[in-house]
């Protein structure tokens, strides 16, 4: 069977096979946590797509956030028509719109490694996106639903940079339409779309140097891609200051004030959790690590390390070899992807948490670690050491999916236990905020426990009143606590085991 199709002089792999494989490894892989993650904001985002009507979903005239996700919300909105609460179906969009991910990032990476002749490129591009597949970091985008808009960010991000380098490839209008008009969509989705013109732009300098297909296009790619981008990126600012106020979207001009603070050290904790598993290592290890990378001379290492580097690369570009060339592009992608991730959260104690933020990151950087390792001459011991990275990954991947799966079904034991049919007022004394990091259901003034019920059994409401006393976070599913009475007003609840402690509104 011919599994190749040509595209220019170059033979592609059939997009249909690769995705078909990824999307098996996938599927695999995400299994355990199939029916978990309706936790967290989508309880909020299904409580409010229930009661409001579409123009107040689609324009979130109920939330108090400062943002423009009109198209974000009305592809939810669509979704839940055909969906509801079915988590076999929510799941199986996410674990698929990855999958397309992964096979545009392959398409994307493959067609820069044969327009400048890398040799074993099916290996650098398959390899690369087979890791982004069963990484552990992408769990909390694929399993919880509410990290929807994460997967379509990177979908716009890829679909813009295909469409890029087609345009450089034939010169043909249509691609630059077609960029313009998701690069316009990408906009009113996540603000992930910041980062997209200056991707588009290096990019176009690439090919430029690279004189493939033909530099005469770098100016005609700027004028008719890279520059009406541009345009629409600065429109977006104006039209959020005219509407908010303000620049800076969903997080606010705070965060972004905080980088000379706490930011700078963010990119070096987050390549540590991402290239060495760092989320997994003993708690000690781990805030050591950090503490180090937070400190003066950690800062100051790490930067001149990176200075250095940066310099090289840019002293060296043009007398490169064609793999070194590729690789400074992935580089600096990745570090266009941190910059981004600088004034946003960052989680020291738990699994999972905030990983979401990493997703696009993930995807080149992944890339860019199959392409090192090509430089191994060997053809058996350059796979096998993919191999045994990708096991090791999948290894954590399978953990924390398993804490998903347990999370879930605590989660679903107490939502089909509760006396619904009481009248008397009912406080809840110890639910479960989190597993190893895996978002339960946690405790909020209004009472969360209830919002979750009657959103995923709608047809057993609860009719009295509840109230979350408090949360904890879980290590096991048999964890729990002691109640003992004190009077008649008053009792004493003590957690029954160490290592967890106790929350309320998320703190």
């Amino acid at each position: 069977m011919n599994t190749l199709k040509k595209y220019g002089n170059i033979l592609l792999p059939r997009t249909g096979h690769v995705f078909s494989v990824l999307w098996l490894v996938t599927f695999a892989v995400f299994l355990p946590a199939a029916k978990a993650g309706f936790v967290a904001d989508f309880t909020g985002w299904l409580e409010q797509t229930q009661h409001y009507g579409f123009w107040d979903n689609i324009n979130r005239t109920y939330y108090h956030g400062q943002s423009f996700y009109q198209f974000t919300q009305f592809n939810t909105w669509v979704f839940y028509q055909f969906f509801h609460t079915n988590p076999w179906l929510w799941h199986l969009l996410s674990v698929t719109l990855h999958t397309i991910n992964a096979t545009l990032l392959f398409r994307l990476c493959y067609r820069l490694l044969q327009d400048v002749a890398v040799t074993h490129a099916s290996f650098i591009a398959f390899g690369g996106s087979l890791l982004f597949c069963v990484n552990p970091h992408i769990s909390e985008t694929v399993v919880w639903e509410s990290s929807y808009h994460f997967l379509q960010g990177l979908l716009l991000i890829l679909l813009t940079l295909n469409l890029a380098q087609q345009y450089i490839h034939t010169a043909n209008k249509k691609y630059a339409i077609g960029a313009g008009l998701v690069y316009l969509l990408s906009s009113f989705s996540l603000e992930i779309f910041y980062i997209t013109p200056w991707l588009v732009l290096t990019l176009a300098i690439f090919y430029k140097y690279c004189k493939t297909p033909s530099p005469v296009f770098f100016l005609k790619t700027i004028k008719n891609i890279f520059l009406p981008l541009l345009l629409v990126f600065v429109s977006h600012l104006l039209l959020f200051r005219v509407v908010y106020g303000g620049w800076v979207a969903h997080i606010g001009s705070g965060a972004v004030a905080t980088i000379p603070a706490m930011g700078f050290s963010k990119p070096a904790k987050l390549l540590f959790h991402i290239l060495f598993l760092g989320r997994f290592f003993p708690d000690g290890v781990r805030q050591a690590v950090y503490v180090f990378l937070e400190s003066t001379i950690g800062l100051f290492s790490f930067y001149c390390i990176l200075g250095v580097v940066c310099t090289l690369f840019i002293a060296r570009f043009r007398s490169m070899g064609a793999r070194g060339r590729v690789g400074v592009l992935l580089f600096t992608w990745v570090i266009i992807t941190l910059v981004l991730l600088m004034p946003l959260w960052f989680e020291e104690l738990f699994l999972v948490v905030f990983d979401r933020y990493t997703y696009f990151t993930d995807a080149f950087l992944y890339i860019l670690i199959t392409l090192l390792a090509s430089y191994i001459s060997v053809g058996y011991i350059r796979w096998a050491v993919v191999g045994i990275y990708a096991l090791i990954n999948t290894r954590y991947t399978l953990q924390v999916n398993r804490y998903w799966m347990k999370s879930a079904t605590v989660i679903n034991s107490l939502l089909h236990t509760f006396p619904a049919k009481t009248d008397k007022t009912v406080i809840l004394l110890n639910l479960p905020q989190n597993m190893h990091g895996v978002p339960m259901i946690g405790s909020e003034r209004e009472s969360e426990f209830k919002l979750m019920h009657d959103g995923l059994i709608p047809g057993d409401k609860i009719k009295t009143t509840v109230y979350d006393a408090m949360a904890y976070n879980m290590l096991t599913p048999d964890d729990g606590v002691n109640v003992q009475v004190l009077n008649d007003s008053a009792i004493r609840v003590t957690l029954n085991q160490w290592g967890t402690w106790w929350w309320y509104a998320m703190r």
